[in-house]
């Protein structure tokens, strides 16, 4: 049985999805955090595009008799009214938002346990969330294990393979972006990823080295990963297991990113 439901924040109202297993009497409950960008609750947006992948890990839950809900980011689809303007945003922004999901559903009083879940960038919100929420267990799937820093270097060193000229300038902005300093003047052909109206966001998450933050954590830990995941590799979830080696990690043959 799905349900739709709202809670309210400063900015206006978000909006998720409940999904509870057929018959069940106060199952436990996993609260699903998406990944990077305009991400719906369903795990879809416009520059991925349509995989419907949170919709199916609810309908899979299901069938286990576990609760979920997953929610549009706000900005996004029904959570629209919530929008801020990207310079505002910092990913404390969404931590807030998760804290408020998960208060909500301790309070309800509905569910035996709750897990918190996080898919890549929104693993990086559930470690986040979980030092200030009490929750039963801690999810992280396709999550990074280093520091955005490292990942977007490697991906920039590849992507840019053959244009040193356009490596050398990200690079830079990169290196000043990782020191807190903005950079207001950045060509177009680098806005799509260093736009001035972005960087505060980006710098709230160069701040945060996931593995370290990791090990402020006490409570049981999952950590999910595809063996053929393009933007995260099996070495970020290896990175995060060696730093918590109490946690479980399980690598899923054939799974892709998204």
């Amino acid at each position: 049985m799905e349900k739709e439901i709202k809670i309210e924040n400063s900015s206006g109202s978000l909006s998720g999805t409940i999904r509870v297993p057929d018959n069940s009497k106060k199952p436990a409950i996993v609260l699903i955090i998406a990944g990077s960008g305009p991400t719906d609750r369903d795990g879809n947006n416009h520059l991925s595009g349509k995989t419907n992948n949170l919709k199916q890990l609810a309908e899979q839950l299901a069938e286990h008799n576990v609760a979920s809900l997953r929610f549009d980011k706000r900005g996004v689809g029904k959570s629209q009214a919530a929008v801020v303007s990207e310079k505002q945003l910092r990913l404390q922004t969404f931590v807030t938002d998760t804290l408020a999901w998960a208060k909500h559903l301790r309070d309800s009083a509905k569910f035996s346990q709750i897990f918190i879940l996080g898919h890549s960038e929104g693993g990086l919100i559930a470690i986040e969330a979980c030092q200030q929420f009490k929750a039963d267990g801690l999810i992280l799937l396709a999550t990074p294990g280093r520091n955005l820093a490292n990942i977007l270097q490697d991906q920039l060193t590849q992507q840019l393979a053959g244009q040193p000229e356009w490596l050398q300038k990200s690079l830079k902005i990169l290196d000043s972006l990782k020191n807190g300093e903005l950079v207001p003047q950045v060509p177009v052909e680098l806005q799509a990823l260093f736009r001035p109206s972005v960087q505060p966001y980006l710098q709230s998450i160069l701040k945060l080295d996931p593995a370290v933050e990791l090990t402020k954590l006490t409570l049981p830990i999952l950590l999910i990963q595809g063996n053929e995941d393009l933007q995260i590799s099996v070495a970020d979830a290896q990175l995060l297991k060696r730093a918590v080696p109490t946690a479980k990690l399980a690598i899923i043959p054939h799974m892709n990113h998204v």
